[in-house]
Formats: structure tokens, C-alpha cells, sequence
């Protein structure tokens, strides 16, 4: 998504460390892309421990690419929005486009070299696209609340920090505003992912430890 502001942390890396090392051995240089999902609550830390996973790969030779679940909403997100204060129920998966999203990850590991994706841009909610060459990287990580219930992923990541855990860091990163809307949203996304966690491999807890189902 063009326009979100990330900030990575000296505290991102060592979960990210932990997390190639358990991974490093299944990758495959050269071949059909390892898949990583990283799911969780908005504002939990999952783009950011994207980048930081982004970072470890890069420093042990592996090229990564994001995949970022937000870029395949239905809607920009303002328009999204509106659609939220219209109607309540319009919140949850049926938002984003989750079938596109694993038709690309079908047609990722079928070995396509060229897919177009869709790209969201933020400030101008606007809705875009790019090419992407996946054959070019050795492992995507897709990263988004509802990344769980995709099929074909090498290894899920949960992480179990919540919106109420969250609440002074998604201040701090103001990208969207903090009402009782906003978290009436946030309560629903809540009820709908806390399940999500058992469909995972690993978990990351509330001091960003590392452990596996």
C-alpha cells in the first residue's frame, strides 16, 4: 500500500530472527517461493515484522517480496470506510479479495513469472495496479488480518497482540483515526480473527517471543 507509515523497531528483529531460523532449512533457492502469512489484530506489528523478516532474509542471501493483504481490499480505503458507516455488517473477510489473493499464490507456485497486482494508494484512495515477477524471489510474505484462512502457506504466523494491547501504538502511527467507530470495527475484527490462531504454525506474544502450535 503507497502512503502507510512503517517504522521498524529494534525489537522487530529478533522475533524475525527466530522465525528464519526456524524456516532457513525448508527454503529453496532458485525454486518455486516459500511461503510465510502473518495474521493478526490492526496495529499488532505485522507489516512491520514483514519488513524485519524482509531484512533477515536479505542478510542471509534470500530475496523477499510483501505481499500486503491491505492492497487487495474490494475498496480504497476511504471509500471502504464509508461503506463501514452505511452498514457494520460490510466488516470482515468479504472487505478484501481474498480469492484473487490465492488465485496469485496458485499461479505463483503453478511457476508464473509475471502477475498483475492490484496496488492500493492510501492518501489518494485510489485503487492501482502492478507487475510482479515472483520467480524472481525465494520467499513472499503475506501479511494482513484475514491471511489465515488462505490455502498453499508454507508457514502461518499469528500474532496475539490485540486492539486493546495496541491502542498506543496505533496513536502513534495514525493512520486511521481512534473513535468509538473505529473501535466498535475493531471489536468486530477481533471477535471474527481470535479463532485464526489455530490455524497457525507459530504464535508471537505480547513480548514478541516466538513460539510454535
Amino acid at each position: 500500500m503507497i502512503g502507510d507509515k512503517l517504522i521498524l523497531k529494534p525489537y522487530h528483529l529478533p522475533p524475525a530472527r527466530d522465525i528464519f531460523n526456524q524456516v532457513n532449512s525448508e527454503i529453496k533457492k532458485g525454486g518455486i517461493p516459500y511461503f510465510i502469512a502473518i495474521a493478526g489484530e490492526s496495529g499488532c506489528g505485522k507489516s512491520t515484522l514483514s519488513i524485519a523478516l524482509k531484512e533477515v532474509f536479505g542478510e542471509n542471501g534470500f530475496q523477499s517480496f510483501i505481499l500486503h493483504m491491505d492492497d487487495y481490499f474490494h475498496l480504497p480505503p476511504t471509500s471502504n470506510h464509508h461503506q463501514r458507516l452505511e452498514d457494520i455488517n460490510h466488516v470482515g473477510p468479504q472487505e478484501v479479495d481474498l480469492d484473487l489473493l490465492q488465485h496469485h499464490i496458485n499461479l505463483i507456485q503453478s511457476g508464473t513469472h509475471e502477475i498483475i497486482k492490484p496496488l492500493i494508494h492510501y492518501k489518494e484512495n485510489d485503487k492501482r495496479s502492478e507487475l510482479f515477477k515472483p520467480h524472481m524471489f525465494d520467499v513472499i510474505i503475506i501479511e494482513g488480518t484475514y491471511v489465515s484462512l488462505l490455502d498453499k502457506i508454507d508457514k502461518k504466523i499469528f500474532m496475539q497482540r490485540t486492539y486493546k494491547d495496541t491502542w498506543e501504538d496505533r496513536v502513534k502511527r495514525a493512520r486511521d483515526p481512534i473513535t468509538p467507530f473505529i473501535e466498535n470495527v475493531l471489536e468486530i475484527e477481533h471477535t471474527i480473527i481470535k479463532e485464526h490462531r489455530k490455524q497457525s504454525n507459530l504464535l508471537i506474544d505480547m513480548d514478541y517471543n516466538v513460539s510454535s502450535i
